[in-house]
């Protein structure tokens, strides 16, 4: 007979096993008042009676996931991850870009719901460059498969709005009082930039030779073989010496693990290896004297 951590455990391996949730970046207390939620909507006696019910039930994996990600969008979400992309990772893929004599840059947020995250990439993109800016040819891709999250990314109006600490609102929004709050309207030099599409991350094809990728829970809400078929098909459309960024619960999985290294593994930032890449073009090459 199993105790109740010993059940807990169970669940938390179980998880990890199907979905590549690591339950081990949540507070223990936090962790269990979330599965609690999902235990007394499906009228599960206790953790082992809810794991059966899990592996009888894709469909309420979902909703746990759902449940235990709290899928909010925001600008800047996980600011120490924005952080390693402003002092980090963009300064790494500018300088390899001017040494090859190039001015392009692509990059992809692939699942960007409402489309907080490929405005927050044009923003930080636009700041490192500064008054260069307007020379580079810069194309963020947003994509989803939900229209309606499109929509609201097409329209570039938001309410809530968290920036980054040195990224001023001012310089990338225009900010309109109305009686219902405060609005936040993206700049038209902003969404420019910006390209947002429907794009179904389980179909092959998409390889458009990005030099950074960010998909971030999304992997969660699929089985460990989609996973590596996700990853691998966003290993496609990376270029040499890219990067992937994935959530901070999210895991590489071991087939796929061979293709990237870790840059900085707390904040799931990774870059491509020579395996990984093999036979594929490095930043800028591939991209010079083209318009993107």
């Amino acid at each position: 007979m199993f105790s109740e951590d010993q059940a807990f455990s169970l669940l938390k391996r179980r998880i990890f096993l199907d979905r590549g949730l690591d339950c081990e970046q949540y507070k223990e207390n936090y962790l269990k008042r979330r599965v609690a939620v999902r235990i007394r909507a499906t009228g599960a006696r206790d953790y082992l009676d809810y794991l059966r019910m899990l592996r009888a039930d894709p469909e309420e994996y979902t909703r746990l996931m759902n449940e235990l990600t709290i899928n909010v969008t925001q600008f800047f979400r996980d600011p120490d991850v924005y952080t390693k992309l402003k002092e980090n990772v963009i300064p790494d893929l500018i300088k390899a870009k001017a040494r090859m004599s190039s001015r392009t840059l692509r990059v992809w947020s692939a699942g960007c719901a409402s489309g907080e995250e490929p405005y927050s990439l044009a923003i930080l993109i636009e700041q490192a460059l500064g008054h260069e800016s307007k020379r580079w040819n810069v194309r963020v891709l947003g994509s989803d498969f939900d229209d309606k999250s499109l929509a609201v990314a097409k329209s570039g109006i938001y309410q809530d709005l968290e920036m980054l600490t040195g990224v001023e609102a001012a310089s990338f929004f225009d900010i309109t009082e109305k009686s219902e709050g405060t609005f936040f309207t993206v700049k038209d030099e902003t969404r420019r930039r910006v390209r947002l599409e429907k794009i179904n991350l389980l179909e092959e094809g998409q390889a458009r030779h990005f030099d950074l990728v960010l998909c971030r829970n999304v992997l969660i809400y699929f089985g460990r073989k989609v996973q590596t078929r996700i990853i691998e098909n966003l290993s496609k459309s990376i270029v040499r010496d890219g990067y992937l960024i994935l959530g901070k619960s999210e895991t590489l999985g071991s087939e796929a693990s061979a293709m990237f290294r870790p840059v900085f593994p707390r904040e799931r930032i990774y870059q491509l290896t020579s395996e990984g890449s093999a036979g594929r073009t490095a930043p800028g090459r591939a991209d010079r004297g083209t318009d993107g």
